[in-house]
């Protein structure tokens, strides 16, 4: 890292708040461009999202977006990246692979790409600027976001969604599976505009931190695309401010995680409107029982939410959710990180026994 900063605000406060910007300028610049990859995905029969870490994520929520659009007609799989590696699928001339890899330069992304182009498949790069030449070696290769210069990656997650919610548009449309496309593309065209109000409930997470700082354990749940938006939350908390967290569909964690809540946990409760909400209001009251802190991202207009703490967020089509969901995920760690006296922007890179560690490894 060329820089660093030593107090609030770090560089990721800097990204969580260009994030509307960035997103409304990836449409804008990079409409036309995913719309030629998506044309030729679509005559293919298999699309393959795949990704490691905040990428994964961003993939999985890629083909939820692909599975709502067609009516969960398109064959559509998410793989991370190392497991497409070492443990393939029988690629072809019928796929096409989808990486999302905001460096670009990590290995196994790398190492997918080719496999899938020496396979016959069709590859899309979804990738930062200024990236390696590994992953530009896609056929289609379209740019997201300048690098970040916080280790916690946050606008390169939702300008990497923005790309791949305007490819599942197109490839819904080109197979004749999306009826109102024009519709589709408006809801996108008004998420950068839901993201800057999403950026409201600021304040009320630098409230809510103090009592979260004070916890030992950090559960976010969420369901249909907003599973992947926990564990992104979840994967933030870890990387910012070195806390246990984990992120659950929201069912899932009502079949044995349950027993793990006691009062030094908290909850972070993902609610949109969805058929995931009665659950996450079951899980709120079970965990109020517990003593645990909880916490609620709401769609506005939601009402009837067991939490110590609601923060809400514009209400918007379910599918989309992930744009506005993250925003207070984002910010929570963040101002966690602050509280708890950590630098959310190194990832302990500036710790020594974390920089031997990484000796063992290569990315």
């Amino acid at each position: 890292m060329s820089e660093k900063r030593d107090a609030h605000p770090y560089f990721m406060h800097d990204a969580i708040r260009q994030q509307p910007a960035l997103v409304a300028q990836v449409l804008e610049a990079q409409w036309a461009l995913v719309e030629r990859a998506a044309d030729a995905a679509a005559g293919r029969q298999r699309l393959v999202f795949v990704g490691i870490g905040t990428s994964y994520h961003a993939a999985q929520i890629g083909e939820h977006f692909l599975r709502h659009l067609t009516g969960g007609r398109a064959h559509a799989l998410v793989e991370q990246s190392f497991e497409l590696v070492n443990y393939p699928l029988a690629l072809g001339t019928d796929d096409a692979v989808i990486a999302v890899s905001h460096r670009g330069w990590k290995n196994y992304s790398v190492q997918a790409i080719q496999a899938a182009r020496a396979a016959g498949a069709l590859t899309i790069s979804v990738t930062g600027r200024n990236v390696g030449k590994g992953i530009t070696a896609a056929e289609f290769v379209v740019p997201t976001c300048e690098q970040e210069i916080s280790f916690a990656h946050t606008k390169s997650f939702t300008s990497a969604l923005a790309v791949l919610a305007a490819f599942a548009i197109r490839v819904a449309k080109g197979r004749g599976l999306l009826a109102d496309a024009a519709a589709a593309r408006a809801a996108l065209a008004r998420i950068p505009a839901l993201m800057e109000q999403a950026l409201e409930c600021e304040r009320q997470a630098r409230e809510v931190a103090h009592g979260i700082a004070a916890r030992q354990r950090w559960v976010f749940v969420g369901a249909g695309p907003n599973w992947a938006t926990a564990r992104e939350g979840a994967l933030k908390v870890k990387e910012t401010s070195y806390m246990a967290a984990e992120g659950f569909e929201t069912e899932q964690f009502l079949h044995g995680p349950l027993a793990e809540v006691d009062s030094r946990a908290t909850l972070v409760a993902l609610l949109t409107g969805g058929p995931g909400d009665d659950r996450a209001r079951a899980l709120l009251r079970a965990t109020g029982e517990l003593g645990a802190l909880r916490i609620a991202v709401v769609a506005r207009g939601i009402s009837d939410v067991p939490a110590d703490h609601s923060m809400e967020v514009p209400a918007v089509q379910e599918w989309l959710s992930p744009f506005v969901q993250v925003v207070p995920a984002q910010l929570l760690s963040y101002y966690v990180a602050v509280e708890r006296g950590c630098n959310p922007d190194t990832g302990r890179e500036d710790h020594p026994a974390h920089a031997r560690a990484r000796r063992h490894y290569k990315l």
